[in-house]
């Protein structure tokens, strides 16, 4: 699906250069990119696991040892997460962002756009730096529900793989594109009825959450995956 939606990236792009180049210059054919693939997993900084040493589980995972050396980026993990307990089913994280339930498929963590986008202040790929803050990388493997637009990656009728964002997106033309750090990739568990065209749909959207960069050249086109996703849409 990354692919898709890579490919879905790059010709928009391209169209974009292509309508605003200067007529009396022949268009430019764009070079070819070649992905970059993602880091196998992300490595506790100092050992830290937040979220995982007060509620359980194992959400950070390390890296397997003796592992192949790959072309993909070092990815590290940050600061590691300020967790204040406020009852059984709210923590507070970093003094700045509230996350209800457990983190279970029956309780999932309750989580905001603002969560995930706080992951730009640290991870800058155009820099070469793929630093996942200690509040995001604990919540690597955990059961996750959020609401927004979601968007199929082609015109399909029926669609298990969908992009969730934060801002309206038709997925096509109309509305504003996603970026890597408000908008997350769903592979769902059945799938569900796609119907029109340029139409913005919202639903809310539970599974089970992983953080992966995905990369090519210096662009960072994805981060947030969910699998074994259930969608629940009102459009």
């Amino acid at each position: 699906m990354r692919t898709l939606w890579a490919i879905a990236a790059l010709v928009v792009g391209a169209a974009i250069v292509l309508a605003a180049w200067p007529k009396a210059d022949p268009p430019l054919a764009p070079a070819p990119v070649a992905p970059v693939a993602p880091a196998a997993a992300v490595p506790p900084a100092n050992g830290s696991t937040a979220l995982d040493d007060l509620l359980g589980g194992s959400l950070v995972a390390e890296a397997p040892s003796g592992a192949p050396a790959t072309a993909a980026p070092t990815v590290t993990v940050g600061t590691p997460a300020r967790i204040e307990r406020i009852d059984e089913r709210t923590v507070r994280v970093d003094g700045e962002f509230t996350i209800l339930g457990n983190g279970t498929e029956r309780d999932p963590y309750l989580i905001t756009w603002e969560l995930l986008a706080s992951a730009s202040r640290e991870l800058d790929a155009a820099n070469g730096r793929f630093t996942v803050p200690g509040r995001i990388a604990d919540l690597r493997g955990a059961w996750i529900r959020i609401s927004g637009y979601w968007a199929p990656p082609l015109q399909v009728f029926e669609a298990r793989e969908l992009m969730v964002m934060l801002n309206k997106w038709d997925g096509c033309c109309v509305g504003l594109p996603p970026t890597p750090f408000d908008s997350i990739e769903a592979t769902l568990s059945r799938s569900v009825q796609v119907q029109g065209k340029h139409l913005f749909r919202f639903g809310t959207i539970t599974g089970r959450l992983e953080v992966e960069p995905f990369v090519a050249g210096t662009f960072l086109l994805g981060l947030y995956r969910l699998q074994d996703a259930v969608l629940e849409s009102s459009s």
